[in-house]
C-alpha cells in the first residue's frame, strides 16, 4: 500500500526521470550530520568547523536560512578542495623538477621553482589544474549569491 500516491493513478515516465533527477542532483545531505561533501580522506571536524562558523556568522532561524548556511559552508569546502588541488599539483611538480631547476641556475627563487614546475606539465597535467580553478572560482560564485540570498531572506523576513 502507497500512502503518498493514488494506487490507480500511474506514473509517467516523464515524472519518472525528473524524480530520479532531482533526488540525483539536488542530493547532498545538509546538516550538522553531512558528510556526503567530504571525501573519505578529509576530516569530518574540520568540515564541521567550517559549517559552525558559518552558522556563527549567519545566525540561520528558519530551516530555509539553515539549508542555505550549510550550502554556503559546501560551496566553501569545495573552493578550499581545488584550492588545495592547484597547491599539491604544483608542489609535486616541483618535487619531481627540483634538480632541473637547480641546474638551469643557481639558487633559483620559489617562483622560478613553480614556473618550471607549471611549464614542464604536460598539456592534459596542466588542462586539469586550469580546470581546478575554475571550479574554485564557481564554487566562490556560488557562495556569494547563497550569501546575498540569505542576508535579502533575513532582510526581508525578520524574526
Amino acid at each position: 500500500m502507497n500512502i503518498y500516491e493514488d494506487s490507480n493513478f500511474a506514473i509517467s515516465d516523464a515524472d519518472r526521470i525528473l524524480r530520479i533527477t532531482t533526488v540525483e542532483e539536488d542530493g547532498i545531505i545538509t546538516g550538522a550530520k553531512a558528510s556526503s561533501v567530504l571525501t573519505l580522506c578529509e576530516r569530518k571536524e574540520y568540515y564541521r568547523k567550517v559549517r559552525a562558523a558559518v552558522h556563527e556568522q549567519f545566525n540561520p532561524t528558519t530551516v530555509y536560512q539553515h539549508i542555505l548556511a550549510d550550502r554556503m559552508a559546501e560551496c566553501i569546502w569545495r573552493a578550499e578542495r581545488y584550492a588545495s588541488f592547484e597547491a599539491n599539483a604544483l608542489n609535486l611538480q616541483i618535487q619531481r623538477e627540483w634538480d632541473n631547476t637547480n641546474k638551469l641556475m643557481p639558487k633559483p627563487s620559489p617562483g622560478l621553482h613553480g614556473w618550471q614546475a607549471f611549464q614542464s606539465m604536460d598539456p592534459i597535467q596542466r588542462k586539469a589544474l586550469f580546470e581546478a580553478l575554475k571550479l574554485e572560482e564557481r564554487y566562490w560564485r556560488r557562495h556569494r549569491i547563497l550569501a546575498a540570498e540569505l542576508r535579502l531572506v533575513q532582510k526581508l523576513y525578520p524574526n
